[in-house]
């Protein structure tokens, strides 16, 4: 046991030199591949296939000219590129773009086109090289441009949800350019697109591809005709639907109160169509604020319904609804009152009315009105704030005590004089 013990601890600074030799090699590794990625710039090549090339000037300046390609227009690319391996590691294919300039374009017939290589805006374009291409030119035919404007319908399929209103379809465009040879562009009818709104809760938008139909309603297939927009955008504004009562706010006080007032609204309600998020939020509509003390006996108030913005009335003929309000019971009565309470004289000085009487409407339970008379009328004014000597209009509060259903209508001043008093 003892002679083990001792071949190991002889064996351990040889098994830990050897960790320490590979470990060590690792680093040297990673720190050559290091320097000869960065420092030395090591190049890598990668292929892109098939980049569809692009003509800047097609729509422009050689429609100008009355001209258009016939052919090649769907040539593509394939090309080989070399550079830093960090740069073409982090080189996004798909925004590779090729670009063939057809503006300089003056005759019709076969044509060879130059075209650029774009690379996306976090790639330095000198840091990358064709090394080689599938074909270092475009070949093109152009033929003498003739076009033709043809009508855009839309089919709508499926069905909205319960409870929701479309309007009226909107196409952009409404009329699709075409480009061609005549005899292509003669048969032409129209272009259709299908819009499927099934279970719309919102207004739908979508880019749709359009079909070309000929005057029998037969789809055409002709690659020779070019149109000035690859997609149409159809939208159906879907909108919610939703009952809103309307109602009017009534303000109570003393002997006006709903105890004695019946009302009616037509319409009791209205149908909103709006976005379903701003619905959500309309709870009622509120046409008036009206004060009770300040009605007659009966009267019928109209009222233009005030709609929500971005909303509009399902029926239009409800835009004006009616308030029907009778009050019973209620009396009113003025009584002539020439008794004044003066209160809070400031220290020093004397005051007294110079108002000799008030003409006081009282307005309550007719029983009760009936049997007021000036001397239960209590009138006070406050002189606190006064402090110095003239004349002063001051606000008075008026109760009637021992009343339950009798208030005061309207405000009332009187006219105060305060002086010092005489010695």
């Amino acid at each position: 046991m003892e002679k083990n013990k001792k071949d190991r601890t002889a064996t351990d600074p040889e098994q830990s030199r050897k960790i320490f030799l590979i470990i060590g090699s690792i680093l040297a590794a990673i720190a050559i591949w290091f320097y000869v990625d960065t420092v030395k710039i090591t190049n890598v090549t990668t292929t892109v296939h098939n980049i569809p090339v692009e003509f800047s000037g097609e729509n422009t300046v050689l429609a100008d000219n009355g001209l258009m390609l016939l052919s090649g227009y769907d040539t593509t690319i394939d090309l080989r590129l070399k550079g830093p391996r960090k740069v073409l590691w982090k080189l996004n294919k798909e925004q590779i773009r090729i670009v063939a300039d057809t503006s300089k374009i003056t005759d019709t017939g076969i044509q060879s086109l130059r075209y650029q290589v774009i690379y996306p805006d976090n790639v330095q374009p000198n840091s990358i090289q064709v090394e080689s291409a599938s074909s270092y030119s475009i070949t093109v035919t152009v033929g003498e441009l003739d076009t033709k404007e043809v009508p855009v319908y839309c089919d709508v399929t499926g069905k909205i949800d319960d409870g929701f209103l479309s309007e009226e379809l909107i196409l952009d465009p409404v009329e699709l350019v075409l480009r061609a040879q005549r005899d292509d562009l003669l048969n032409v009818a129209y272009a259709k697109v299908k819009l499927d709104v099934s279970g719309a809760q919102k207004t739908v938008t979508q880019a749709l591809e359009f079909q070309l139909y000929d005057y029998n309603d037969i789809p055409i297939k002709n690659e020779n005709i070019r149109a000035a927009t690859k997609l149409i955008q159809a939208t159906l504004p879907v909108k919610s639907v939703k009952e809103v009562p309307l109602k009017v706010n009534f303000v109570e006080a003393p002997g006006s109160t709903m105890a004695q007032t019946d009302y009616s609204i037509d319409p009791a309600t209205v149908a909103l169509v709006g976005d379903k998020d701003v619905l959500d939020s309309v709870k009622e509509i509120v046409l008036d604020t009206i004060y009770l003390q300040d009605l007659e006996a009966s009267q019928s108030l109209r009222y233009t319904v005030p709609i929500p913005e971005g909303c509009y009335l399902k029926d239009e003929s409800k835009s004006v609804a009616t308030v029907t309000i009778v009050v019973s019971g209620i009396s009113e009565q003025t009584i002539t009152a020439d008794h004044f309470i003066l209160e809070n004289v400031p220290t020093g000085f004397v005051a007294e009315t110079v108002t000799e009487r008030l003409e006081i409407t009282v307005r309550g339970m007719a029983g009760e009105v009936a049997d007021l008379t000036s001397d239960k009328l209590h009138i006070t004014a406050d002189l606190s704030e006064i402090t110095e000597e003239g004349n002063f209009t001051l606000p008075v509060k008026i109760t009637v005590p021992g009343t339950q259903n009798v208030g005061v209508k309207g405000n009332y001043q009187i006219i105060v004089n305060v002086s010092k008093p005489t010695t």
